[in-house]
């Protein structure tokens, strides 16, 4: 028999979200509901799709390739029932937006498409920088909205701000590594690690203050702008690093593995939103593209 739909939203909350407590909040159900939709999905196919920590859910590798998988169904489910249910609206217009390089790579192409698919009238002009020139372009009328990571935004109160991801921060590491198998981690127990850095978006500034909260200083083998570098030398046991979900992958380019765990210490989400200046008001095409870029697919 095959799975539900049901069980694999279940189960793709869970993964994305690292406890059981969290995809009950996000779905709206009890937390019992979705620990016995796991319990049954696990039975139907025969292997473990989770190994359950004192911090949370753990995916195993059968786990990390079944949620591939899962992700491409609800994906092409999503889209399928799209098809059928929308309906393309006459709204026209240039909208002119700004984003960070993260954001542009793992949030925009697919937020992107939806807005062409519902508003096909509306040309979105997409200009790629920094979180500070778009500040300054949204200031002096050059951009009609800004995305990026909100929780950068040195005076958010200038700003009316629309979230669209708030995304876990974890520990990446290689599959082999020592303390792939640790119940509990936080910053001391990664004193002695190599740390691979990613130089993207502000991500070190933003690092730095969580490190020095909880005095951790990384000896860092490289700085790198390019996440697949990134990945190939976690990948390879050449050191650790602490980023995003939203940008987390399972895989190197080699095929090698890579795995990540919640760290014991907090360690703040990584918020996305759109934004744009207090005292202006968005003509109807910015309208149109914030609920569109804002609406989950």
């Amino acid at each position: 028999m095959l799975p539900t739909v049901r069980q694999l939203e279940f189960f793709a909350a869970t993964a994305d979200t690292g406890q059981i407590s969290r995809a009950a909040a996000l779905l709206n159900v009890t937390q019992s509901s979705v620990t016995i939709a796991i319990g049954r999905l696990e039975a139907q196919l025969g292997y473990k799709l989770f190994i359950r920590r004192s911090h949370g859910m753990e995916l195993t590798a059968n786990g990390e390739t079944f949620l591939r998988h899962v992700h491409a169904i609800l994906g092409a489910l999503r889209e399928a029932v799209d098809t059928r249910t929308r309906t393309a609206s006459n709204m026209a217009g240039t909208v002119r937006l700004a984003v960070t390089d993260t954001v542009s790579g793992y949030f925009l192409p697919a937020a992107w498409e939806r807005l062409a698919e519902r508003h096909p009238g509306i040309t979105l002009s997409v200009t790629e920088t920094s979180r500070a020139q778009i500040e300054r372009g949204l200031i002096e009328g050059r951009f009609d909205l800004g995305l990026a990571l909100t929780s950068n935004l040195p005076e958010p109160e200038r700003y009316e701000i629309v979230p669209v991801l708030s995304s876990p921060r974890s520990l990446w590491l290689a599959a082999s590594h020592r303390l792939a198998r640790q119940n509990h981690i936080g910053f001391a127990d990664l004193r002695d690690e190599n740390y691979i850095l990613l130089t993207m978006d502000e991500h070190e500034t933003t690092m730095r203050q969580i490190w020095t909260e909880y005095g951790f200083e990384p000896k860092i083998l490289f700085r790198s702008h390019s996440m697949e570098a990134l990945r190939s030398m976690v990948a390879r046991g050449m050191g650790i690093t602490v980023l995003s979900d939203m940008v987390y992958r399972s895989w190197s380019l080699e095929g090698q593995r890579i795995i990540r765990k919640r760290l014991g210490d907090a360690v703040p989400n990584m918020d996305t939103g759109l934004f744009w200046p207090r005292q202006r008001d968005l003509d109807a095409a910015s309208l149109a593209t914030l609920r569109s870029l804002s609406a989950r697919p």
